[in-house]
């Protein structure tokens, strides 16, 4: 995921991978900030049309891994693979990265809309700009996506008008606008009301069924780890301590850091 460019010339690279498939595979990550190292040696899979629950303390690395794999932050060491083309390598991203960047959607607790723009315009910026797309397509694929996430009626309303909930949902909109098949979602549901953030977790569930996106959330509803992950993904120290699925991580994992979380954060 990358700032607001110029169109692009070529033609916007087609995704391979169908559900089932790996979509994403990092190895040997490793991140440091000053002297504190964040990643260490992460190894971490994702196939296509899953979601992925990702659970620790603050500062365990959970976002710092959503950040790398965004494009957000480079890793110190590592490679990362989207769709069996090499986009991070070396210390450095790859040319295939401008080929699949956006097929990457990132969102983030703050919703980060333009408080002066309306709804419409939040969505159509960045695909105007880097897709090329015209006024009338942009508007017509913002009204698919806000119907996505069931906000078709606020296409010309402000940020202000909408409410926390509903300017997340919005967030997610403007995500599907590039059309991605992974989406990153960092604590999206951490400042909303329990039922507000059950009803944006429902939509991401439903895009996952409907349009085959796979999605990497990081979160403290265990509830939806549950029910609703296809894995879970337990980070400790820089490091992913579990990697299971709901049932071997909630219920049959006698990894002791994980019951401690998990019964702190329910409880």
């Amino acid at each position: 995921m990358s700032d607001v460019q110029a169109p692009r010339t070529g033609a916007v690279r087609t995704i391979s991978a169908t559900t089932g498939d790996v979509l994403v595979s990092a190895r040997g990550l490793q991140k440091s900030f000053g002297d504190r190292q964040i990643l260490k040696n992460v190894d971490f899979d994702m196939l296509a049309g899953d979601i992925t629950v990702i659970i620790g303390k603050s500062g365990s690395g959970k976002s710092t891994l959503l950040r790398a794999l965004a494009g957000l932050t480079d890793p110190d060491e590592g490679r990362i693979v989207f769709d069996n083309e090499v986009v991070f390598e070396d210390q450095e991203r790859t040319e295939a990265w401008e080929e699949v960047d956006s097929h990457i959607g990132m969102i983030f607790q703050s919703y980060t809309l333009w408080p002066h723009m309306d709804v419409a315009k939040n969505l159509t910026l960045a695909p105007r700009k880097k897709l090329g797309l015209s006024e009338a397509e942009a508007i017509e694929r913002a009204k698919r996506s806000l119907a996505e996430v069931g906000m078709s009626h606020h296409l010309h309303s402000k940020p202000s008008q909408l409410s926390g909930g509903e300017r997340q949902r919005a967030a997610i909109a403007r995500a599907l606008m590039m059309q991605p098949k992974l989406l990153l979602c960092d604590e999206i549901t951490s400042a909303l009301d329990p039922p507000v953030a059950a009803e944006v977790l429902g939509v991401l569930r439903r895009l996952k069924q409907d349009e085959g996106i796979a999605i990497a959330l990081v979160t403290h509803d265990m509830a939806f780890a549950s029910k609703a992950a296809d894995r879970v993904v337990f980070f400790h120290e820089g490091e992913i301590a579990v990697n299971a699925t709901p049932d071997e991580a909630f219920n049959r994992c006698d990894n002791p850091d994980l019951k401690k979380f998990v019964d702190a954060v329910r409880f």
